[in-house]
């Protein structure tokens, strides 16, 4: 009988004990573009930056595509691999750094419009789905009607290196300029109540901010889609 109380006891205990959300990180970076007139500098960099800063942290599973890897086959094919996992309580983010176009990404074979991204998202379980792209008119990808309304109905947050018309700045230093800030944010940076959690808002804040000034008012930073402003971007 005494065996049995302290098994119930050890089962309840360990139900009581909440379930800590996961972030399930794609982290994409493409400079070695076939041939040489498109290579880029640090946008393979930019990849591994961002996925330092959430391996450092204990709840994010973390998948790295880099230069030839980085096809459109294998891009979607990562996504779903590691969103499938992801339950209700959960995030997703694709992290890319690349070449823009308006309307797409671009891949190391081709461009990868942000529909079939979308697309890919639709059957994901997480509440929490964020795209943050670095490339050229990446404001683009919020001014199509369709597509408003598909990330709009999912609930997507679209965190956007610059605006529609805008180039996205590459720097001297290892990273673009938008992904500097975007480091030194996560990484607590951008942490205005030192809770050691930075939300949408605090992110965005920040970044927006550094970018403009860094750039002279040359690129600016946009942040769209339907989320809650104190969602939780990374924990430390």
């Amino acid at each position: 009988m005494m065996r049995l109380f302290w098994v119930l006891f050890v089962w309840l205990l360990f139900c009581a004990v909440p379930v800590q959300a996961k972030v399930y990180l794609v982290s994409v970076g493409i400079a070695d573009y076939p041939g040489k007139e498109n290579d880029l500098r640090v946008s393979d960099n930019d990849a591994k930056t961002i996925a330092k800063v959430f391996q450092a942290t204990k709840d994010a599973s973390v998948s790295v595509l880099v230069n030839g890897e980085s096809t459109q086959a294998s891009l979607l094919s990562t996504m779903h691999s590691a969103f499938a996992n992801a339950q209700s309580d959960d995030a997703v983010i694709l992290y890319f750094s690349g070449h823009g176009t308006p309307g797409a990404i671009v891949c190391h074979d081709g461009e990868l419009t942000y529909q079939h991204i979308f697309q890919m998202l639709k059957g994901c379980k997480a509440s929490k789905k964020i795209i943050i792209a670095d490339a050229c008119y990446a404001g683009k990808m919020r001014t199509t009607r369709q597509q408003s309304t598909n990330y709009n109905s999912q609930s997507v947050m679209l965190f956007l290196s610059s605006r529609t018309n805008e180039r996205s700045k590459e720097t001297k230093f290892k990273n673009s300029l938008f992904t500097i800030f975007l480091e030194r944010g996560l990484r607590g940076g951008a942490d205005t109540n030192k809770d050691r959690q930075i939300t949408a808002r605090e992110l965005y804040d920040f970044v927006h901010k550094g970018v403009i000034e860094a750039s002279d008012n040359r690129q600016h930073p946009v942040m769209w889609g339907k989320f809650n402003n104190d969602m939780t971007i990374i924990k430390w």
